[in-house]
């Protein structure tokens, strides 16, 4: 019964806000980055992306969903450079009012890093934090298969 009433309340979350006035947000993002490695050394490094999320930011909650398209720098110390562009689908929870969105994240990442010097997946999760119209703080890890773990904490502009 207990199951039954959390697939039940999802499905009404999931009904509710994708039935509301949904809007796209488009977003520019840049922010400092850090490649875990077996090195104890701090190299950030950095990175941008560009993406849009669709969501109904008047209602509480709501499913959203979106994409975006990562390029990353990071330095280390014997001068092997890592970069990588991945594309980036997503899917979230907007929580809250508008003017201040808790919005936890994750997607499915493909494209190309210069560790594994081949195209790869990975995972990304993250956790931003709306204020008023433009202005998010955006915590997240990305994953790169059979490679890092990479942190960034990212600052977006939302038009």
């Amino acid at each position: 019964m207990k199951k039954f009433l959390i697939i039940l309340a999802s499905l009404t979350i999931f009904v509710v806000s994708a039935s509301a006035q949904r809007e796209n947000v488009t977003y520019l993002t840049g922010g400092v980055i850090h490649r875990w490695s077996d090195s104890d050394n701090f190299y950030p490094g950095a990175n941008l992306a560009f993406g849009f999320r669709n969501y109904n930011p008047e209602a509480g909650v709501s499913f959203s969903y979106g994409a975006e398209l990562l390029g990353y720098w990071v330095p280390d110390a014997a001068k092997n450079n890592t970069f990588g562009a991945y594309a980036i689908p997503e899917i979230g929870i907007a929580l809250g009012p508008r003017g201040f969105i808790i919005f936890p994240h994750a997607g499915f990442m493909a494209g190309y890093s210069s560790d594994r010097g081949t195209f790869g997946t990975g995972g990304k999760a993250g956790l931003a934090f709306d204020f008023g119209s433009h202005i998010t703080l955006d915590f997240s890890s990305y994953y790169i298969k059979g490679s890092s773990w990479i942190s960034a904490l990212n600052f977006i502009w939302r038009f």
